[in-house]
């Protein structure tokens, strides 16, 4: 499936804003919604940021690494007892 480009000149204004055209805003992105922008090979790339309506929590790579041991604990446990799913 070829993608189509869709193309506008814009103008810089002081501080760096910039507005984006509306034909482009349209489907991507959300009223007052959040954007990434990042500088790759010489462009900027500007792409919609999704947020969750509920709050999430981050783990620290120590909790990380329980949760891994205590799956691979209950796997071998799994493995004795003669899961089906193993």
């Amino acid at each position: 499936m070829p993608s189509i480009v869709v193309e506008e000149i814009i103008k810089l204004q002081p501080k760096g804003l910039i507005t984006i055209p509306k034909k482009l805003r349209q489907g991507l992105f959300e009223e007052k919604g959040l954007a990434r922008i990042k500088k790759e090979r010489g462009r900027l790339i500007i792409e919609p940021l999704r947020t969750l309506p509920y709050p999430v929590r981050s783990y620290t790579d120590k909790e990380l690494r329980g949760f891994l041991k205590l799956d691979a604990k209950e796997t071998q446990e799994l493995k004795k007892k003669g899961s089906s799913l193993f």
